[in-house]
């Protein structure tokens, strides 16, 4: 499949793997797929026990690589052919797991970013304060 003939459907990230184009979304018909084949939440993936962060295996990026695929007709066997031409290109594992966090961070899985400042009433805590004469 080339660029040229890919139709990039909306809300969906476009990733080149291994000579595949993907392109992943995590909806919420995915998400709830990807955690029943992985038997764990998503956020389980990459928190220990303790609290710490971990990092996943591969087969559970993979897993989560296929949930979130949106173009037809990708197998499992498929992916697993792609990842090894992915490493063999000189990729590793981890540029995989920065693409998944990437995604998940997307899908508002790390919180949310702001992106408006919160309104004020016009007063600032930078500006001296005003004294009304009419109180005096």
């Amino acid at each position: 499949m080339t660029k040229g003939n890919i139709v990039k459907m909306p809300n969906t990230k476009q990733f080149e793997f291994g000579g595949l184009n993907l392109q992943l979304r995590l909806s919420g018909k995915a998400i709830i797929a990807i955690e029943k084949r992985l038997d764990e939440s998503l956020m389980g993936l990459f928190v220990n026990g303790q609290g710490g962060f971990k990092l996943p295996g591969t087969n559970k990026l993979l897993i989560v690589l296929q949930g979130a695929n949106q173009t037809s007709g990708v197998s499992d066997s498929d992916l697993v052919a792609a990842f090894e031409r992915f490493i063999e290109a000189g990729n590793t594992t981890f540029d995989l797991f920065e693409t998944i966090q990437e995604l998940l961070d997307e899908a508002g899985f790390f919180g949310k970013k702001e992106t408006e400042k919160e309104a004020t009433s016009g007063e600032s805590l930078d500006s001296e304060p005003t004294v009304d004469n009419d109180i005096l």
